[in-house]
């Protein structure tokens, strides 16, 4: 009689124990995360080349030239972007120097041996820089956000500036990327392979 009962009692406390497990129950955990603030940029092509004489018949700079430069550098697909707002942006560009030139100045016979130009340059319609300013433009909106080397809207855009931008035999410049160079206009170009470069800097803003 007494296993009976106490094989009873313990069902009745099994069927209790059993009811109290399954009442629902939660606790949310929250995930605090972050993301930092980036900019980077990378080119398809490293080099690009001009196919044309950079000047007429009379050995004076082509007024095209700029535009062949920007479109050459529009062909090497350059991409920029910053996840931040107000990040710094710079665009330098080196003069077409004659290889083998020294100093900056005319060579002898008066030609000239360096070729200024200016370029403006935007991403997505965004304007970022411009070569014929000195320094860093600060951008106040991020850019850059689409990942896709295919689509146009991602590269930065080169063009010929607005200002200062037409490509013109130079001189004097304080440096390559320097914006003092001068418009000797009057002058031809000594005959010779010229290089120059263009150098895109994307940081951060504070």
């Amino acid at each position: 009689m007494k296993r009976t009962l106490f094989a009873a009692t313990s069902a009745a406390a099994l069927i209790l124990s059993a009811g109290a497990a399954s009442a629902q129950d939660s606790q949310a955990v929250a995930i605090n995360a972050s993301v930092a603030n980036k900019c980077g940029v990378s080119a398809q092509a490293t080099t690009v080349t001009l196919s044309a004489d950079l000047t007429d018949s009379e050995a004076k700079v082509r007024s095209g030239v700029t535009t062949e430069i920007a479109d050459a550098l529009n062909g090497a697909r350059i991409i920029a972007f910053c996840n931040g707002v107000n990040s710094s942006v710079t665009v330098e560009r080196a003069v077409l120097a004659r290889n083998g030139a020294s100093g900056n100045g005319l060579i002898d016979g008066g030609f000239a041996q360096f070729i200024r130009y200016n370029l403006d340059a935007s991403i997505n319609g965004l304007t970022l820089d411009s070569t014929s300013a000195a320094g860093a433009s600060t951008v106040a909106q991020r850019f850059g956000g689409h990942v896709s080397g295919s689509d146009s809207n991602t590269h930065v855009r080169f063009a010929q500036a607005t200002s200062g931008g037409a490509a013109v035999a130079s001189a004097g410049g304080s440096s390559a990327t320097a914006v003092n160079w001068s418009s000797n206009t009057d002058r031809r170009l000594a005959a010779g392979t010229y290089t120059g470069s263009v150098n895109v800097i994307v940081a951060p803003g504070a």
